[in-house]
């Protein structure tokens, strides 16, 4: 057989492969897209990989087991936006989870604060949380 055909062939097939590779991962991520429950709906996918990681749950549910790069402080809390109504509530919990509040703004409904990782399912469960997520990175010219 010709070299140039059975390296023609060989691109074919290990494409072919890699692309039932990418649609099998796609199904698996789509299904446990569907199974998370009300308050995993609420956090963002790269924090629920993470926790999901942490509890060694990645591989089953179909997750990449690639770290996943969080900024955390000292005590090895992430820091994260809570998109909520600043209550009571919400700031008791976060300091009961044994959270850091960095920055609160009742006019943009955020809350920024570092918090253990597997703590945000809890807050999360809260009716006036609304998301968590990673907060956005400033932007300097």
């Amino acid at each position: 057989m010709n070299c140039v055909l059975l390296a023609a062939l060989l691109t074919l097939v290990s494409g072919q492969q890699a692309q039932l590779t990418n649609a099998y991962v796609r199904i698996r991520q789509t299904s446990e897209k569907e199974s998370r429950t009300p308050a995993q709906q609420k956090i963002d996918s790269q924090l629920l990989y993470a926790i999901y990681q942490m509890r060694g749950e990645a591989k089953m549910k179909g997750i990449p087991s690639e770290p996943i790069m969080l900024r955390k402080d000292k005590k090895g809390r992430v820091l994260v936006d809570i998109r909520s109504v600043i209550g009571p509530r919400l700031l008791s919990l976060v300091k009961k989870s044994g959270g850091s509040v960095l920055s609160k703004s009742q006019k943009d409904h955020s809350l920024v604060a570092f918090l253990p990782l597997g703590e945000l399912e809890r807050i999360a469960h809260l009716k006036e949380v609304e998301f968590i997520s990673q907060p956005s990175e400033a932007i300097t010219h």
